[in-house]
């Protein structure tokens, strides 16, 4: 099944419009929608995504997987990272990747992915893929203190249409060609790409404020972090917070 990209002039979700659709069977990238306005963007875990309509690129992708293991997700969310952080790279320098899956420049978000497994049998059988890129956008609201954007980054305004149909072809290309062959190195290149990755920074958990180094990430997607110490411990989403 070929993939169909549709635009459309606004929408409230992107993930959400396309978890109403009942689409044919099928294995691959399915359908995806893209707008450049969209009324109630998700991050994770429930974080409201604001954005400026008609500045910024929001898509989502329906993908179902061959055969990846429940219990081995992240290598999806390390692939669509890379994919996002790369298309991002291409215009600006220093754009890393923020555990789990945000895109930062210089401690600042430009833009984040909000995955939805289906899963079933113990492998994922279905994912709604959404990535929000920050693309024109030039003022952000007071509690977004930190977000910044490509126009900001290189004073250069972009063609979103261009960009969302090179996201949509890289992403595609980059999922047919997922393999458990390349988990390495796709986890090896998520690594190297990824925000904090050298040295201590501080962190916080329910116990308070810790220094830590970055030492890997598990295959379902726990942070694991170094203290000064030499503790060893591995965080879950929410579980952790990345201090300035």
């Amino acid at each position: 099944m070929s993939s169909t990209l549709i635009l459309l002039p606004h929408t409230t979700s992107t993930n959400l419009t396309l978890s109403e659709q009942h689409p044919v069977p099928f294995t691959g990238c399915g359908t995806a929608v893209a707008t450049f306005h969209q009324t109630a963007g998700r991050g994770q875990r429930g974080n409201t995504w604001v954005s400026e309509p008609g500045k910024n690129v929001h898509y989502s992708l329906l993908y179902r997987p061959e055969n990846i293991p429940s219990n081995n997700q992240f290598i999806l969310s390390e692939a669509v990272s890379l994919v996002a952080r790369n298309l991002l790279g291409e215009q600006a320098d220093d754009v890393v990747i923020k555990w789990p899956n945000d895109l930062y420049r210089k401690g600042q978000k430009m833009g984040g992915i909000l995955i939805e497994n289906q899963l079933k049998g113990g492998v994922v059988e279905q994912s709604i893929i959404g990535i929000g890129l920050n693309i024109n956008q030039i003022d952000f609201p007071a509690f977004q203190p930190e977000a910044t954007s490509l126009a900001l980054a290189t004073g250069k305004t972009f063609d979103l249409e261009t960009l969302v149909n090179r996201l949509h072809q890289q992403l595609c290309k980059s999922l047919d060609d997922l393999s458990f062959e390349k988990a390495e190195d796709i986890q090896r290149f998520y690594l190297n790409n990824l925000y904090r990755r050298d040295g201590f920074h501080p962190y916080s958990d329910k116990e308070g404020v810790f220094t830590a180094k970055i030492r890997g990430v598990k295959p379902q997607g726990d942070l694991i972090l170094e203290r000064e110490d030499g503790t060893v411990k591995a965080y879950g989403f929410k579980e952790v917070t990345f201090l300035p």
